[in-house]
């Protein structure tokens, strides 16, 4: 491999991931759920194989064990914790992530 460009595939991959997290949420408001999963399972693909880390925006937009798009107050419920004084989004598969 020549010197720099692991960056340069890595750059590619970055790109292709937004697009994909892009077309994921068009297919989401067409109202077309199995592909926007399909779309999001095609991403994290990307993300394991190359190793590329998703930034924050990237990483709010669905849930990473069932791969559902998030829509507040339809697939996923945010519950204020009390005990750790924290925003939770529950997703409908029962996975929670903090805020």
């Amino acid at each position: 491999m020549v010197k720099g460009q692991k960056g340069l595939i890595k750059a590619s991959v970055r790109q292709s991931i937004a697009a994909l997290l892009k077309d994921a949420e068009s297919a989401w408001t067409l109202k077309k759920p199995e592909r926007s999963k399909r779309y999001a399972q095609m991403a994290m693909d990307l993300v394991r194989k190359h190793k590329v880390r998703l930034t924050k925006e990237q990483k709010g937009l669905f849930c990473r064990k069932c791969l559902v798009w998030w829509v507040p107050g339809g697939t996923v419920k945010l519950v204020y914790d009390k005990r750790h004084h924290l925003i939770r989004a529950i997703c409908q598969c029962g996975h929670s992530k903090r805020i």
